[in-house]
Formats: structure tokens, C-alpha cells, sequence
């Protein structure tokens, strides 16, 4: 009797080892990474070779938060690119970021002025992306200006300075 009871507790023991083991194929699959770490980071654009863009973002959890600053009265040219920008400096607390189809789209509220700011980030390579305003009135006959090229750094670049 003692015999039979100590194979029904082995047999037990190792059946319930077995149901909660993972499976070969489960061990060998890749962790499963989140579509907005490609995003994370600090990216730099610059302008006449000095930074004048800073957007720094953090993962947490499932989420994205972090900062954008930027010098302030932006000019174009009549081809939309980037003509000077201003000495005042503008920063913004992301207050959410969302992917959509066309890329990653920020909320953005101004740390000064409370005004709200919405941007565009889209992924171009592991380390480059463009970014854009969306959703911002524009004065007629200001041409639409182009996306704007930004560069991963490393975590403790430069804010933009100018």
C-alpha cells in the first residue's frame, strides 16, 4: 500500500510539472516588444548644423511620456523647408502619444503658455525619423512646411540652444 501511494504522489507531482512547463516552441519564441520601443528615446534636429529640436521619450509599461523642446517663431521658405528660427525657447510635457497610420502622434502642452501642440514622429530607419505639426493654423499664403529630420542621441544630449 505504501508502495502504490508513493508512485500516486510521483505521478501527480510530475503531472503537475509538466502542465505548467512551457513548451519548447514557447521557450525558444522571441519576447514580444512593444511597437512604441522602436520611439523611445532622445532625438535631436538640427538647424544650419545646431540643434533646435529636442524630443526626449520614455517608455512606461505600455505607454510613452516625456518632453519636446524647440526654439520658438520658426520661419520658412516658399518651399516649406526651414528658413531661421527664433532665440525663445518653447517646452512641452507629452501629454499622450498614440500610434496611428501615419506614425507616432503627440500631444504636447506648452510648460509655459498651456497651449496645446500636436506632432507627428514617423520612423525612417532604427535611428532616424521625421517629424511634423499636424493640426496647426496656418496664416494664408505661409507655405506647408516639410517634415522635419531628426537623429536618435544618446540619452544625455544637448536641449537645443541657439
Amino acid at each position: 500500500m505504501r508502495r502504490f501511494l508513493l508512485m500516486a504522489v510521483l505521478v501527480s507531482a510530475t503531472m503537475a510539472v509538466a502542465q505548467t512547463s512551457m513548451t519548447p516552441g514557447m521557450q525558444n519564441a522571441p519576447a514580444r516588444k512593444s511597437p512604441l520601443a522602436g520611439y523611445a528615446g532622445a532625438w535631436v534636429g538640427t538647424f544650419e548644423g545646431h540643434p533646435w529640436m529636442t524630443i526626449r521619450l520614455t517608455q512606461q509599461g505600455t505607454a510613452l511620456t516625456g518632453t519636446v523642446q524647440h526654439q520658438n517663431d520658426i520661419k520658412f521658405t516658399d518651399q516649406g523647408d526651414i528658413k531661421s528660427v527664433g532665440d525663445e525657447q518653447m517646452t512641452g510635457n507629452v501629454e499622450s502619444a498614440v500610434l496611428t497610420g501615419d506614425g507616432l502622434l503627440l500631444t504636447v502642452k506648452d510648460t509655459g503658455s498651456q497651449q496645446t501642440d500636436r506632432y507627428v514622429v514617423r520612423l525612417t530607419s532604427a535611428n532616424t525619423a521625421e517629424v511634423r505639426m499636424v493640426a496647426m493654423s496656418m496664416p494664408p499664403g505661409m507655405p506647408k512646411p516639410k517634415p522635419w529630420k531628426l537623429s536618435r542621441v544618446g540619452p544625455n544630449a544637448v536641449t537645443p540652444v541657439r
